[in-house]
This record gives C-alpha cells, structure tokens and sequence, in this order.
C-alpha cells in the first residue's frame, strides 16, 4: 500500500478509576490507530479537527512525535473535545463527552488518493450531521480513487436516544466500505444483532460484504463471500479496554499494507490468519497498559516493511 488515511474525531482521554483520574492522554478512535501505525512505521496520515488551545498543541505534538501526517488537520479558535472515560470492575470504560465546535467544521484540503491507499474512518465523526457533507466528499474522493476502505462504527452507548437519526449514516457509511470491522456491543446497540452471522446479514443487507466481527475476550469472527472462520484470543490481564478495538484496526492496516494488498477479494485463507493474529496482538498490548497506542518497544519488534 502506498498511505494510510484515518479519519474520526479527536479527544484529550482523562481515565477515571473509582472517582479519580489515573492516566491522560490524546484520544479518538481514529487518533488512536494513527499513532500506532505511526509507531509502527506506516505512512499515516490523521483527518480530524481540534482548537488552537494548549490541549490541541498536546495532541498535535503527539502526532508528529510519531510520524503522523499532520497536513489533514482542521484546527478552530475555542476549547479541544474532552472525554471522560471511567473504567469499571473488568477495566471497561464508559464515557462523557464535552466538546464545542465553530459553525464551520472539518475544513480541509481534500487528499489526492489513489488505487493502493488505505483509507480508514469511524466513530462519532462518521455519524456527525455537522461534518457529513465533509466527511462523505472526502469518502466520496478515496471510492473514486480506488482506495481500500475500513469502516468502525465504534458506537458509544450515549449514542442511543440518536439512534433514528444516526442509524441511516451507519448504513451509507457500511455501504461505502470494502471491510467493516465491528464489536457485538456495536452490531447489538446499532441493530440488535446477537450473533456473528446477524451481524454478517445487515452488513451484506447495506452493501459490504467482509466483516470483522470482535467480541472482546471471546475471539473474532471473519466472514466474507469465501471464508466464514473464527478465532480465540489470547487470555490477558486488562488494565484498560479504551484503545482496544482502535488497535485492532490498527493490526489490520499494518497488514494490509505490509503485505501489499490492493484487493481483498484476492486475500488467501493463510493471509486472513496472519492478519487476524496481528490485529490481535496490537489490541491486546494495548489492553494491558493506560495507553491508548502501542508502546513503542512493541513497534520495534515488529518487521520492518519497505515499500
């Protein structure tokens, strides 16, 4: 592959366990998998906005500290996104979010995407009315373009009360994409789904055909027109569950793009194995520490991709 886009909102992440703050940091689905692919070694580029404030320069250093594009960035006069994370018992986090935003939002120079590109989006942004004639010019530009298209709903369950009016993006967004990857708590909130073959039926239904179905410590389901396998995962002590599935998708970039793949139709049984193996192991490293990225320690044993 040639770049990675990734594409959602940004917060500063404050972790709360039992009323108190342990750990903070920049955050965003999105963010989160673009440090690590940066970390990684990856050429990444990061589409989101924050404020001019002291917050913002935090998170814009933490980008170019980690080889992150930064030229995507729409950046406004006022206060950055906050969000709040509290972390229960198993160090599964339930969040509240603060932001304001300017009347204009996610003006940005649109990349000139090609065939090889990886383009990757999700989360609150996807499903933002405000940013939705942006954000589908730039989707819009990468499925003309030819370029390989990843789609997280990672949907919040403070989502809920807009789900009638959200749910309809969440079909279009499913339609623009070649993979979705998706966790049971998201298919069950967004469609009631319980299962991994559910799941399977609505994306089909709403124009994609390859799933990535995690359900946490109970293994990843792959469903595509060829191949319908599942996986176990390795058993781990959490310390937080926040980046988990953003780290996820990291593994499945990184894959993607280390081996090269244009067309994912083409992708072998043993490839779909390794894929899903790496995008497992970012997941899981991060779930042992309060990042939100994975260390890099982790980045420095992974093989070195020339492209």
């Amino acid at each position: 592959m040639n770049r990675v886009f990734a594409i959602s909102e940004t917060f500063y992440d404050i972790l709360i366990v039992k009323g108190k703050p342990i750990a903070a940091c920049p955050g965003g689905s999105m963010l989160n998998c673009s440090v690590s692919l940066g970390r990684a070694g990856i050429p990444v580029s990061f589409i989101s906005e924050f404020a001019h404030d002291k917050v913002g320069d935090m998170i814009h250093d933490l980008l170019v500290e980690n080889n992150v594009a930064t030229k995507h960035l729409f950046r406004f006069h006022g206060n950055s996104p906050l969000a709040l994370a509290f972390l229960d018992h198993r160090n599964e986090a339930t969040y509240q979010f603060y932001d304001e935003f300017p009347q204009e939002r996610l003006i940005i120079e649109i990349p000139d995407f090609a065939s090889d590109d990886i383009v990757m989006f999700g989360s609150i942004l996807s499903v933002t009315k405000e940013t939705r004639k942006e954000l589908e010019s730039i989707i819009h530009a990468a499925k003309d373009a030819g370029s390989t298209i990843i789609y997280d709903p990672n949907f919040r369950r403070s989502q809920l009360p807009l789900l009638h009016d959200i749910k309809p993006m969440i079909m279009k967004n499913i339609s623009y994409s070649d993979i979705v990857r998706a966790s049971h708590e998201d298919m069950r909130m967004i469609h009631g789904c319980s299962n991994a073959e559910e799941a399977y039926g609505f994306v089909l239904e709403n124009g994609c055909d390859h799933l990535m179905y995690t359900t946490s410590s109970e293994g990843v389901h792959l469903k595509t027109p060829l191949l319908s396998k599942y996986y176990k995962v390795p058993t781990i002590e959490t310390v937080s569950t926040v980046g988990a599935g953003d780290n996820f998708d990291a593994g499945l970039a990184y894959m993607l793009y280390s081996k090269g793949i244009n067309s994912i139709n083409s992708v072998s049984e043993s490839n779909w194995d390794e894929i899903i193996r790496m995008a497992t192991d970012f997941a899981s490293h991060v779930c042992m520490s309060t990042d939100n990225y994975i260390s890099n320690t982790f980045a420095s044993g992974l093989k070195k991709i020339e492209h």
